[in-house]
């Protein structure tokens, strides 16, 4: 494998490593509600119905039951819905007996673009000169190198059923992945976490 092959790699396997990433950028709670945590909840993934519906909700509702709150994705009561269809998701959250409505929906996506800076490598080698083995070193020199990536920022508001309240509101920023079932489930934890640590779930 060549120097050059192997900055290649290791930026590649760097950029990876930030995709599996989300991190909340911003929240807010309701500081009056002082109910009980959630116990049963609704969860909607804004947008059209399809299998990337289906595995966000699936990995999300996982996420909640793991953390002992029963989760019901919205899949299951009807087809895709968006945050116009107010009386679908009403009939959604009535036919679910929840007392709790998870909603995200799709913020925006953001183009960057990452530049490594070019990198210095010294390739020592032994050689044979004049009778005696001496060390010698080669300099190899590699130009900056750019990646392009996206960022998706996604909304996540936790609504109570009784008064139709919003009680929690998260942004987030993921780097977008080919593997969706992961990239949800990662998303998931984050979330769920947060809402524990307010103690809401």
């Amino acid at each position: 494998m060549s120097v050059r092959q192997i900055f290649t790699l290791l930026a590649c396997l760097l950029l990876a490593a930030c995709s599996a990433q989300t991190q909340l950028t911003n929240t807010w709670r309701d500081t009056e509600f002082r109910g009980v945590p959630f116990t049963r909840v609704l969860v909607i993934g804004f947008g059209e119905d399809g299998a990337n519906r289906r595995v966000f909700e699936d990995e999300f509702s996982k996420r909640l039951q793991a953390a002992g709150v029963s989760a019901i994705p919205s899949y299951t009561l009807g087809s895709g819905v968006s945050e116009a269809d107010i009386d679908k998701v009403k009939a959604m959250v009535a036919r679910s007996g929840a007392d709790g409505v998870l909603t995200t929906r799709l913020v925006g996506i953001d183009k960057r673009v990452n530049v490594y800076p070019g990198q210095v490598m010294v390739m020592p080698a032994v050689g044979y000169r004049r009778g005696f083995y001496n060390y010698y070193s080669s300099v190899m020199v590699m130009p900056p190198s750019t990646y392009n990536y996206e960022v998706v920022t996604l909304e996540t508001n936790l609504w109570r059923v009784v008064g139709e309240s919003l009680v929690w509101s998260g942004t987030t920023e993921t780097f977008a992945a080919d593997d969706a079932r992961k990239s949800a489930a990662e998303f998931a934890s984050v979330i769920v976490s947060a809402l524990r640590g307010q103690g809401l779930l």
